[in-house]
């Protein structure tokens, strides 16, 4: 399964886990995310991720819960009656209010804003997952968006407007809410015969804030997973355009998105995925 869509001067294909790529000629660059074993020939980094095993009961992962977040999922059930949904990520309507929420988002953390060639390609493709948790009200708290076949599902961005509230209560309201909606997605796959949900990936340094989404994570119980992204420019156009792309960059006259940097600055996405809240 192949993912394939325009990249400013070039086109770009995704594929994900162990899939193999379709036609390419057509194809400029491709990225390998979540490999299990690295490509021949292709540039390669290692990269961390925490991951669910959603062959076990729904009993087995109700009890690798921990308690914190065990207790949280419930308050966002029954008391904050917090409503989970599926959105169909092909209705512009949503994928409208789901930008709206990201590049809000985006701003207050100093990212770029939403690719939505790239989340518009995948949603063609069948393999772009959304969800979204709602207050009573129906006012949106917080989106997902996971890459999904028929194996596994992997989180890659989850906006709200958590951090641009200052009241504690609110931002603590949001932080249930994503972690019910965090659980809900586990079920919804393990019931669709999924066997593996994985965060998106898990930090190795030192920064107390990423440290603390680390533990956002292992709330849900799983196991840190080692795996590799690889990338392969096919063509002279390619390696010309990230070049070029990448002298500019170093010379302080261009600024890329993550997904735009050339071979040497492979994009990572075991330290780019950050929750809500870890409230």
């Amino acid at each position: 399964m192949m993912v394939t869509y325009r990249s400013r001067f070039l086109t770009r294909a995704e594929v994900w886990y162990d899939n193999e790529p379709d036609d390419t000629p057509s194809v400029d660059w491709i990225l390998y995310f979540r490999r299990s074993h690295p490509i021949p020939g292709a540039t390669t980094k290692l990269i961390y991720t925490y991951a669910i095993d959603l062959t076990k009961s729904h009993d087995q992962l109700l009890v690798n819960l921990n308690k914190d977040t065990a207790y949280k999922i419930r308050r966002a059930r029954e008391r904050d009656h917090i409503l989970c949904k599926c959105c169909n990520p092909r209705d512009e309507t949503v994928i409208n209010q789901f930008e709206q929420m990201y590049n809000t988002f985006a701003t207050v953390k100093g990212l770029a804003p939403l690719d939505r060639t790239r989340m518009e390609s995948m949603a063609v493709a069948g393999v772009l997952d959304m969800s979204v948790a709602e207050d009573q009200q129906g006012n949106a708290l917080v989106y997902h968006a996971n890459y999904r076949d028929r194996h596994r599902a992997t989180s890659m961005e989850l906006p709200s407007l958590y951090r641009k509230l200052s009241d504690s209560a609110e931002r603590n309201f949001i932080g249930r809410a994503n972690r019910y909606l965090t659980w809900s997605d586990i079920l919804r796959y393990q019931e669709q015969g999924l066997k593996c949900f994985d965060f998106g990936g898990w930090y190795q340094g030192n920064d107390p804030e990423m440290l603390k989404i680390n533990d956002f994570k292992k709330g849900f119980g799983g196991q840190v997973v080692r795996e590799y992204q690889c990338e392969r420019i096919l063509t002279m156009k390619g390696w010309a355009v990230l070049h070029a792309a990448s002298l500019l960059k170093q010379a302080g006259l261009l600024s890329l998105r993550p997904k735009e940097q050339a071979v040497r600055t492979l994009p990572d996405l075991a330290t780019g995925q950050v929750p809500v809240s870890t409230d």
